[in-house]
């Protein structure tokens, strides 16, 4: 071990004053990072300075929660790569949904009565139109039938609800409701949570239940309020707790941690930044900064709240236009501080707004720029085009002019039956099984080899700490496997071939051993979903790319440009950002919340490393969004027209 006073980062030669004091904090802390301030780095800084000096006290271990699969999963790598795979052990990475899932699947028998649930159950898909009406219809329907979910509903409360009522509640609000309810002890303020409660018990009582991720976190709290010894049992675990991306925290998750960690001994590190809040619309606390506040900064351990100035992503330019869109959303904070200069280019080159006359000619002009930056030297997967919305609509107007230039086009966000491309690429699933095909396709290993040999032991639940007499083993198995299923980098694999190869695979891993890989692999069919669509995808790269090895490259996204929304691309950067469709369409909901539309415009400005390009039609409307082209001109960016 090393002594605190003597411990420095790992892997940077230093961290602003803040930041280093955040990672050495004796007690909780909330830390306000702003965009390319090094949030993930903190964490994993935080992470290091803990199992490396004993202040991770055994057995007691860290719980690190993000939002998305692939920021855990950094998170976790991150971890391993400073600390090494033993010490990184102690650290669990998962997201806030996975954490939730594990509570319920392995404390379900402690449900409150009301809530009991029979047996396993699958994850709910999105509730259409349609289903809402019908679960209105069915409510109004049961509220006089002994033994209906909306008759039991209504005698636990001890209320009558009104059909007028249940008629009057609307979609958008059903499904906020969740956030408000409390299922132990139960707690239903609105017609819209009363719903909600119906459909909870008409999912326990029917052969197959359905949850969405929501309810389920709602029924781990229930389960943690109603069994004091669990959730003892839970803070005996877990010693430190990292909540990363603070501000995008639900009320049903807050709900969850302050149920479990208020009033414990752990320490708390919530890193975040209020005005990159940008999920209100899936339930976003508002005010979740200030209830941390209140709950975990109390008591004089504390380190209280921490500002990060420092921005290493983006130049000097750039960060000057933040630092007016930031005044805009959080007056009295200090400003940014660019840890690089800007290039020595005119500022138009940097930053602009790029004029078309016609949707036509603002998808080519896209198309060009693009065209020129890779001819230049950019890597096209480090060229990020942003929208506002509906990825699959500017796929459709902006790919024709790609294909033109000869350029490959992704858009991250479409569906390959059963997850989104984006969200496939994080599956650990799909990325152990592509990596081991992509070592058959190699007479000599390599580093395929060294990353396939870790997936190998990861699988098996192994370290190779333990011997190498276990690392001799696993390589005479991944030699044998080789050997017996070589694949021809340059031949061209038929679907059938496709299939063939990757059932090869799992059944070298062992199908129940990699779904042993992530929490959320556990129960429902997601598993075999992600399972699924990493085929689907791979049939499709393959039909394309007309060999193993492109079928490869493609999966991975090698030379394409990522196309996806704004929110999709929360926690991601890029050397040149386009943000398409600066207009009044494309952010219709501006001036429903002004608010969360200025801090979705910082955030896809604040991807930008390099460059940042805005594009919009002379014709457009802009009256919705003139504030943010008020800020765009005090900042210098100016409109230039395309020819």
């Amino acid at each position: 071990m090393i002594e605190a006073g003597q411990w420095n980062p790992v892997g940077v030669p230093a961290m602003e004053p803040a930041a280093d004091m955040a990672v050495r904090a004796r007690g909780s802390a909330l830390v306000v990072a702003g965009p390319g301030t090094g949030k993930t780095e903190l964490l994993g800084q935080r992470a290091a300075f803990l199992l490396q000096t004993g202040g991770r006290v055994h057995p007691r271990r860290i719980l690190a929660i993000s939002f998305k699969r692939d920021a855990a999963s950094n998170l976790r790598d991150r971890v391993e790569r400073r600390c090494g795979r033993a010490l990184a052990g102690a650290l669990d990475s998962m997201t806030f949904d996975a954490f939730a899932k594990q509570i319920l699947d392995r404390f379900s028998a402690a449900l409150p009565p009301h809530l009991a649930l029979g047996g396993t159950y699958g994850i709910a898909p999105f509730t259409t139109r349609a289903s809402f009406n019908e679960l209105q219809r069915f409510t109004v329907e049961g509220l006089s039938q002994p033994g209906h979910a909306a008759h039991w509903a209504k005698t636990l409360l001890g209320k009558e609800p009104t059909a007028q009522g249940i008629y009057g509640v609307g979609q958008d609000e059903f499904t906020q409701s969740v956030q408000t309810l409390c299922l132990h002890p139960i707690s239903i303020g609105s017609f819209a949570a009363f719903l909600q409660l119906v459909q909870l018990r008409a999912n326990l009582t029917s052969g197959d239940p359905m949850l969405g991720f929501a309810m389920i976190g709602r029924m781990a709290q229930a389960i943690v309020n109603a069994n004091p010894r669990i959730r003892a049992a839970i803070r005996a675990t877990y010693g430190h707790v990292f909540l990363d991306e603070f501000q995008d925290t639900t009320s049903t998750q807050y709900g969850l941690i302050a149920s479990i960690f208020a009033g414990g001994s752990a320490s708390l590190t919530a890193v975040g930044d209020d005005k990159q809040r940008i999920m209100g619309w899936a339930g976003a606390k508002k005010d979740v900064f200030e209830a941390f506040q209140a709950d975990f900064l109390a008591d004089g351990e504390a380190s209280g709240r921490v500002s990060l100035t420092r921005n290493y992503r983006s130049n000097e330019r750039i960060v000057a236009i933040l630092n007016t869109l930031k005044a805009n959303l959080a007056p009295d904070e200090p400003d940014f501080v660019a840890a690089r200069p800007a290039p020595d280019l005119p500022p138009d080159r940097i930053c602009s707004i790029l004029v078309a006359d016609d949707p036509d000619k603002e998808a080519q002009a896209v198309a060009d720029s693009v065209a020129q930056a890779i001819a230049a030297g950019t890597d096209p997967r480090s060229i990020g085009l942003l929208v506002r919305q509906k990825a699959v609509d500017w796929e459709q107007r902006v790919r024709p002019k790609f294909e033109s230039r000869g350029l490959a086009l992704r858009n991250e966000d479409r569906d390959v039956g059963g997850a989104s491309i984006q969200d496939l690429m994080a599956e650990p699933y799909s990325r152990i099984v592509v990596d081991v095909l992509h070592l058959l396709m190699h007479r000599h290993g390599g580093v395929r080899w060294t990353i396939a040999m870790d997936h190998l032991a990861t699988v098996g639940n192994l370290s190779f700490e333990e011997g190498e007499a276990m690392a001799v083993e696993l390589a005479e198995r991944l030699d044998g496997f080789h050997r017996d299923h070589r694949l021809v980098a340059g031949a061209t694999p038929s679907p059938e071939e496709v299939r063939r190869a990757l059932a090869d695979v799992e059944a070298f891993l062992e199908p129940e051993r990699l779904r042993g890989v992530a929490p959320q692999y556990g129960t429902s069919d997601f598993f075999d979903r992600i399972r699924q669509a990493t085929l689907n995808f791979l049939i499709e790269c393959a039909a394309s790319a007309g060999s193993w090895a492109k079928a490869i490259d493609t999966f991975r996204g090698e030379g394409q440009t990522p196309l996806m929304t704004i929110t999709k691309s929360k926690g991601l950067e890029y050397e040149q950002v386009f943000l398409l469709g600066l207009n009044d369409t494309e952010w219709w909901s501006f001036d429903r919340d002004p608010s969360e539309g200025h801090s979705i415009f910082f955030v896809a400005a604040s991807r930008a490393r390099e460059s940042l390009t805005l594009t919009r039609c002379g014709s457009d409307r802009s009256a919705k969004i003139k504030d943010i082209f008020a800020l765009l001109d005090r900042a210098g960016v100016r409109q230039v027209r395309t020819i």
